[in-house]
C-alpha cells in the first residue's frame, strides 16, 4: 500500500518525480566517489596510522588535549529539548582554551597566557564578550574572575542562554547587552575594559571595521583583543563565500549574523586588524587542513550538499528515521581524525598558513591620532 501511495504521488507530479529522481542518482554518483576517494585516502593514511599507534603518538596527544581545560561552567551541560537554538556551545570547552570540533579536541594556550597577564596587572579585571552567543565565554571569564559584559544581538536568546546556566556555580552573572558598540560607549568611561573577545563573529559582520573603531577606544592602553577568524583558503571558507555570493546574486535573505560575510588570510587579517587601530602581538593558527580540508572538506562537504538531503528525502517519503549529521560524521571516527591531528601537527611549520582558524591576540594602538 505504501509503495503504491509513493508511485501515485510521482505519477501525479511527474516534474517534481522526475526531480527526484535525478537528485537521488545524483546523490548515488557522489556518495560513490566520496567512498573510492575515502579508501584511497585511508590506504595513503594507514602507514602513519599504523606508527602512530604503535609508537603511542594519538594516544599521548589526545591525552594532552584533554586535560587543557574544563568543559563543565555552571550548568553549561544543560540542554532544551527541540532547541531551536543556533551556535550552542555551553556543552563544549571555551574557546579561551580550545575546541571540540572535526571530531578532534583541540587546545590552546596564547589566551590563557594573556588572561594571567591581566589577572596579575589588575585585581578587578572588566570584560567585554562581543557575540557572545550561548555566553559558553562569558561563564568562563566570570569563573576567571573578571567583571563581564556580554554583548550579542538578540535579547530574547541572550536570555534564554542566560536563564540555562547556575551562575550562582559560576560565582557571579555577566550584565546583557544588545545595543549598538557606539552607545556602549556612552554607558561606560574611555579605556574601561582590560580585554574583549570575538570568537568566531567578525566574519559574520557586513562591516567589521565599525566595531573595531568603536572598540577601541573603549580598551585599556594595556588591554588586549582576543579573536579567532576562520582562514579563507580553507575549502569551507571557499564553500561558504560561494554560497553567500550565490544568495546575494539571487536576492535569497538571511538571518544576521549567521553567514560568513568576510573572507581573509592570516596576513589579511593582521592587515585589517592593524589598520583599525591595533597592533597584533601573537598570531597561531588552530583545525590542521588534512582533518579540515583533505577529510572533512573533500569527503564531508559532498555528503553534506549532495548525499544527505536527497536520503534524508527518501527517508521522509519513506517514513523511515534518518539523521544527515549522524550520517555524515559515520564517515570521519574519532580516532581516525585523531590520527590525522597528530600528522597536521607535525606538519604545521610547513603548512601552517593553511590551518582553519587564525587565533589573533592584538593590543590597541597608542599613537597621537587616537590618544
Amino acid at each position: 500500500m505504501q509503495s503504491n501511495s509513493i508511485t501515485m504521488k510521482f505519477v501525479s507530479h511527474p516534474a517534481r518525480g522526475a526531480s527526484f529522481f535525478l537528485i537521488t542518482v545524483r546523490a548515488v554518483i557522489v556518495l560513490f566517489a566520496v567512498v573510492i576517494l575515502w579508501a584511497a585516502l585511508f590506504m595513503l593514511s594507514l602507514p602513519f596510522v599504523l606508527l602512530s599507534e604503535v609508537l603511542g603518538w594519538r594516544k599521548k596527544h589526545s591525552q594532552k588535549r584533554s586535560e587543557a581545560g574544563s568543559i563543565e561552567c555552571g550548568g553549561a551541560n544543560k540542554r532544551e529539548a527541540n532547541s531551536e537554538l543556533i551556535f550552542d556551545r555551553r556543552a563544549d570547552v571555551s574557546k579561551l582554551f580550545g575546541c571540540n570540533t572535526r571530531k578532534v579536541e583541540y587546545r590552546w594556550d596564547l589566551f590563557a597566557n594573556r588572561l594571567e597577564d591581566i589577572k596579575r596587572k589588575t585585581s578587578a579585571p572588566r570584560a567585554l564578550d562581543f557575540g557572545a552567543g550561548s555566553l559558553r565565554d562569558s561563564c568562563e571569564l566570570v569563573r576567571q574572575g573578571f567583571d563581564v559584559t556580554s554583548m550579542d544581538l538578540d535579547p530574547q536568546i541572550m536570555k534564554r542562554y542566560f536563564d540555562s546556566y547556575d551562575w550562582t556555580t559560576a560565582g557571579a552573572s555577566p550584565r546583557l547587552y544588545t545595543d549598538s558598540i557606539d552607545q556602549l560607549g556612552e554607558l561606560v568611561s574611555p579605556d574601561y575594559f582590560d580585554l574583549a573577545i570575538s570568537f568566531d563573529v567578525i566574519e559574520h559582520l557586513e562591516q567589521p571595521e565599525l566595531y573595531l573603531r568603536g572598540l577601541r577606544p573603549l580598551l585599556r592602553d594595556d588591554g588586549y583583543l582576543f579573536a579567532i577568524v576562520p582562514n579563507r583558503r580553507s575549502i569551507f571558507e571557499r564553500y561558504f563565500k560561494y554560497s553567500i555570493a550565490k544568495q546575494r546574486k539571487s536576492g535569497v535573505a538571511w538571518t544576521p549574523g549567521v553567514p560568513h560575510l568576510q573572507f581573509r588570510s592570516p596576513e589579511e587579517w593582521d592587515q585589517f586588524i592593524e589598520a583599525n587601530g591595533f597592533e597584533v602581538v601573537e598570531h597561531d593558527m588552530a583545525i590542521g587542513p588534512l582533518v579540515n580540508d583533505v577529510w572533512q572538506g573533500m569527503l564531508g562537504l559532498p555528503i553534506r550538499v549532495y548525499v544527505a538531503p536527497a536520503l534524508h528525502r527518501l527517508a521522509n517519503i519513506l517514513h523511515l528515521p534518518f539523521n544527515p549529521g549522524r550520517f555524515e560524521e559515520g564517515f570521519f571516527p574519532a580516532w581516525l581524525m585523531a590520527t590525522a591531528d597528530v600528522l597536521d601537527s607535525l606538519l604545521k611549520p610547513h603548512t601552517r598558513n593553511r590551518f582553519g582558524w587564525n587565533l589573533i591576540v592584538a593590543r590597541r594602538q597608542l599613537d597621537v591620532e587616537h590618544p
